[in-house]
């Protein structure tokens, strides 16, 4: 049956996106503006080139311009934003008239009434690199958490594909996520941090044993249509998952679980590695994590005990005992590493939350290898919900903003300094600074500008604020790149000129982690109901209504006192 409905789905959907074939691909309509997208290699742009055309089915005349085509056209000086007058004929002697233009990134069409749970569809993908636009059989579903409420547009999309499928050159695989970079006004931070992760990241302990795995995701821009809808610009990107960083299989023999990963999915005292009293094996969330791999789907239970041993020795060891087997709970050199990039990027949303940690075989060792994720809170943006702009006491995100919050790993590390921790974080820091390095402030802005110069050169950056400057989803917020390209490389240079003089890591004073409140939660590890700032601080237990603006944590979950 599902054969038969795909093929039902191939012909509708090719009818109503495939008019127009150019240079062996499929054009992608969007209705709202009658415009036509085509992908073509960038190498074409500024230049004139004579391309093949096709008519879909159904379809008997086309002309470019008022001049008549037959299989092939020459396209006059290819630039971005540049229209050209299309007129279709079909069979039945009826015109339409289009504007064609040209990108130079792939173009993804969906087509679906989408929602939280998965819809089998069919995606076009259409590659500048290949002369062809491939039909590929999906599951689609939307995806996030505070990016997925009724009240947003510009929906984020996960991708499950019938079969493993290499795409723009990453990871041969079927599971793949759409970012529409959402709550980030300028669409491209999470994959700008992402990739400076990526450069700089330390490769995690067991890569000997597996030199392809990798504790970060790689990405590329797309550009995406849904039925006849333009979307937007998107980050198509690798999953974070069991694959991508090569953990152990479950021993299908005897059922062994060995490989685990897990995720902080919500804000808890746990998730900062405070102690856990009890667990069961049976659920899929503890404290604010979720299980990732093993989930009850891939075994009968999965197994928490790593983390819970994990999180109780970072709070309850002796002193000598922390600074002696530490390394054997987590891989200080990615942790090292992590917290670093922490600050440099100022990830006001990536502490604890907004994380993976992965065991790549906890029958050889239980040690946790972290990487970051949702990276969109970074480089002077705030986490969902809040303009750059804003200077609310406790959303700061000047360059000169002191991170007030951290694990409890790192807290002991920072307190008490075991092993010269801060001594090696400044060296390994310096390191990465030196000229070619990924944190030389030549290479972070170097990647901002690749990115930048992508969108605007192909088009995508004027197309994307064109459908989404002024939507709820932006807060009415006007979407200008030139505007926040600016914003953010200003931002970079002072921010690594504000670390450069002060020793990492970066916080308000250094009485901070005395005043922390890091006694274990209540109720068996869950988080009480005191409103807490983000340092842990207790602010009230009752009403918030007393509270300044600003962003709380109650009950596990942040809260927003805004101005009235």
């Amino acid at each position: 049956m599902r054969t038969v409905i795909t093929a039902l789905l191939l012909n509708i959907f090719c009818l109503a996106q495939a008019q127009l074939i150019i240079d062996g691909r499929h054009t992608a309509y969007d209705s709202l503006t009658n415009t036509m997208l085509a992908t073509v290699p960038e190498a074409l742009f500024g230049q004139s080139a004579q391309l093949s055309v096709g008519l879909a089915e159904g379809y008997a005349a086309c002309t470019v311009d008022g001049e008549a085509v037959s299989d092939s056209c020459v396209f006059s000086d290819i630039e971005a934003l540049k229209g050209y007058h299309i007129l279709l004929t079909d069979t039945m002697g009826n015109t339409v008239s289009r504007r064609l233009e040209f990108t130079f990134l792939p173009i993804i069409c969906l087509s679906g009434n989408f929602s939280n749970d998965y819809l089998h569809t069919l995606v076009l993908f259409s590659d500048p690199a290949a002369r062809q636009t491939d039909t590929l059989a999906a599951d689609v579903k939307w995806r996030g958490g505070t990016t997925n409420t009724p009240d947003k547009h510009k929906r984020n999309y996960k991708i499950k594909l019938d079969a493993d499928t290499t795409l723009l050159g990453l990871r041969n695989d079927n599971n793949w996520i759409l970012d529409a970079g959402q709550p980030d006004v300028f669409r491209l931070r999470n994959r700008i941090a992402m990739d400076i992760w990526n450069s700089m990241a330390t490769p995690p302990y067991y890569a000997d044993q597996e030199p392809k795995a990798r504790n970060g995701v790689s990405g590329r821009l797309v550009e995406v249509f849904l039925d006849d809808d333009y979307r937007g610009f998107y980050n198509l990107s690798e999953a974070m998952d069991r694959k991508q960083m090569k953990l152990k299989k479950i021993d299908k023999q005897t059922g062994e679980i060995r490989g685990c990963l897990y995720k902080g999915v919500t804000w808890s005292r746990t998730q900062m590695f405070n102690s856990i009293d009890d667990y069961d094996n049976n659920e899929e969330t503890l404290f604010g994590f979720e299980v990732k791999y093993p989930d009850l789907q891939d075994s009968d239970t999965t197994d928490w005990s790593p983390l819970v041993a994990a999180c109780n020795f970072s709070v309850e060891s002796a002193d000598e005992d922390f600074r002696d087997h530490i390394a054997d709970y987590f891989d200080m050199p990615v942790v090292m590493d992590y917290n670093i990039f922490f600050n440099v990027v100022n990830a006001v949303d990536n502490a604890g939350k907004n994380m993976y940690w992965a065991i790549y075989d906890k029958t050889q060792t239980q040690r946790l290898t972290p990487t970051p994720w949702d990276l969109d809170a970074t480089l002077g943006q705030r986490w969902g919900g809040q303009l750059v702009r804003e200077t609310d006491e406790g959303l700061c995100t000047s360059p000169d903003y002191r991170l007030d919050y951290e694990t409890m790993t790192s807290y002991r590390h920072f307190r008490d300094n075991f092993n010269d921790y801060i001594g090696k974080m400044n060296t390994r820091y310096r390191q990465l600074r030196q000229p070619g390095q990924p944190l030389h402030t030549d290479s972070l802005l170097a990647v901002v500008s690749h990115y930048y110069r992508m969108v605007k050169n192909s088009g995508a950056a004027a197309r994307e604020q064109a459908k989404w400057s002024g939507d709820s989803d932006v807060w009415g917020d006007t979407i200008d790149f030139d505007r926040e390209y600016a914003y953010i490389c200003n931002w970079i240079s002072q921010r690594m000129t504000f670390i450069d003089a002060t020793e990492l890591p970066l916080f308000y004073k250094s009485s901070y982690f005395d005043e922390l409140d890091v006694s274990a939660p209540t109720a068996n590890g869950r988080p009480d109901d005191a409103i807490r700032d983000l340092s842990g601080r207790i602010v009230a237990t009752g009403p918030s209504t007393a509270l300044k603006p600003g962003v709380y944590i109650r009950g596990g979950r942040k809260i927003i006192i805004k101005k009235f």
